[in-house]
């Protein structure tokens, strides 16, 4: 059967991800620094982590949805401050509208702008992702049809739903697609769950988990996958 759809995971595929949250929230605490300095006073960027890790816990309704989290620990912090209604709404706003603008600036690896101009031109591409990146604001709005979040499922990866939702959505068959990403569980697992084929991106030569089956092709570059796609 002929493959329809290449799906992506982002962070850790396409960019380094902990390099990407950990320059954001610099920035972020930088900004509240310069605009709500009892907020910087009073937390380090390891105590609002914390914080937010918390938050989740607490809120496991929302901890799919990184967006929605990130709000509700600004609003936490805006009561904490002592902030009117109206200042909290403002607060809210201002700090989300900074975080999400720097969270969505990646480095992209290398091989990505090349690979994916490759494939293009021949296969369906999508981002299948955990995480509140947006693939236009990155700068990969031209590559991808449509992304996949887990914030439009309510779950996120491995959850069977994520993968099983978008065959539906997109009216595909398991064997129609192919998933490519970083994350032995999320990613691979995930897929596996639905029959998915799953390519295994082993960056840094990691061993794989012995309890998860298999990948169905592990590759360490992702440069290689146009050539290997093209074979099957």
């Amino acid at each position: 059967m002929s493959i329809k759809l290449l799906t992506f995971d982002l962070d850790d595929t396409l960019w380094p991800c902990m390099a990407t949250i950990q320059r954001t929230e610099e920035r972020l605490h930088h900004w509240f620094s310069n605009f709500h300095p009892q907020v910087s006073q009073q937390y380090s960027i390891q105590h609002l982590r914390d914080k937010r890790i918390q938050l989740a816990n607490e809120h496991q309704h929302i901890a799919h949805d990184l967006s929605a989290l990130r709000k509700k620990s600004f609003l936490q912090l805006s009561i904490e401050m002592g902030y009117s209604a109206s200042q909290t709404e403002q607060f809210i706003d201002n700090a989300f509208q900074f975080y999400i603008s720097e969270r969505n600036k990646v480095d992209l690896y290398e091989d990505v702008i090349p690979t994916l101009s490759a494939l293009k031109p021949f296969y369906r591409l999508a981002a299948v992702s955990n995480g509140n990146a947006d693939i236009i604001q990155v700068g990969l709005g031209q590559f991808f049809e449509f992304s996949w979040s887990a914030a439009q499922v309510g779950k996120q990866k491995p959850h069977p739903i994520v993968f099983e939702s978008l065959l539906e959505q997109h009216n595909l068959m398991a064997e129609e697609l192919i998933h490519i990403g970083d994350d032995p569980i999320t990613d691979i697992h995930g897929a596996q769950q639905l029959n998915i084929r799953a390519i295994w991106l082993n960056r840094n030569h990691q061993s794989w988990p012995s309890e998860i089956k298999a990948p169905f092709i592990e590759i360490n570059q992702l440069k290689q996958l146009p050539e290997l796609i093209k074979s099957l």
